[in-house]
């Protein structure tokens, strides 16, 4: 309620009040008990107009944070808060030497060599199509890092033969390919036009969907993509950064 709404609701109940006495005078006098009533009820409206401005005024003071977006069924995956800044660096008292960093690890030679067999780009998707647990993100076709148990996973990926220069496809003979799950769950890969053919020009690439166990435990996902091609099996495992306190796979949070 604004301060304005407060404002005629104070003035309503003193208008209120005024009615009261003009109906008691109108009979010829007032009494001590209808005077005495008259009053509290003027009391008890002035009182009830100041709580509701101490209210409007407090509404107003409290700082807003965006909203939490949530997933079906409750389950809330991304969310931003107002944090306070970083504390700036005391600078040094004049003279000092400042203290030497520690030296940063360099690159093993395997990154100057040759990748492998094939170059693989994955993204992780949220879809509001329904699990087999009926769970469904309220987000479509959008890249995301983080799902909830019951909800479906799909991956889009494309590879690359490093070794031809050229894409591999459903047009590849003898080539399966398929996404394995920790869990030892495995989803077949699908070359096939994004958004289902919907949109023109739309990229073409493979596609998996996995729908995550109601009990599947909490954390990074470590799942591989095997490529088999004339026979041979290569497996390919999304490069990751992970310590005790932070672990860049996609996750399940809750």
């Amino acid at each position: 309620m604004s301060r304005k709404a407060a404002g005629r609701v104070a003035a309503f109940g003193l208008i209120g009040v005024l009615v009261a006495i003009a109906v008691a005078c109108g009979g010829g006098g007032v009494s001590q008990s209808d005077y005495d009533k008259v009053k509290q009820q003027a009391e008890d409206s002035e009182a009830e107009a100041n709580q509701l401005q101490t209210q409007v005024a407090s509404l107003q003071a409290k700082p807003t944070t965006a909203p939490e977006t949530k997933a079906a069924g409750g389950a809330g995956l991304i969310a931003a808060v107002s944090v306070t800044p970083r504390p700036t660096n005391t600078p040094l008292p004049a003279g000092s030497t400042p203290p030497t960093a520690a030296p940063r690890e360099t690159a093993p030679a395997s990154y100057y060599e040759k990748a492998g067999d094939y170059f693989i780009y994955v993204e992780t998707i949220a879809t509001t199509t329904a699990s087999k647990y009926n769970v469904a993100s309220t987000l479509a076709c959008t890249p995301s890092s983080v799902f909830a148990r019951g909800q479906r996973i799909v991956w889009r990926y494309e590879i690359l033969d490093v070794n031809t220069g050229k894409r591999i496809t459903d047009k590849d003979t003898g080539v399966t390919v398929k996404v394995v799950l920790p869990n030892g769950d495995e989803s077949a890969g699908r070359f096939s036009q994004r958004a289902g053919g919907s949109v023109p020009g739309a990229p073409f690439m493979w596609s998996s969907n996995w729908d995550i166990p109601l009990d599947y435990p909490l954390g990074g996902i470590d799942y591989k993509i095997v490529i088999t091609k004339d026979g041979k099996a290569v497996t390919w495992k999304l490069p990751s950064l992970v310590s005790p306190t932070i672990d860049t796979k996609p996750k399940v949070v809750q």
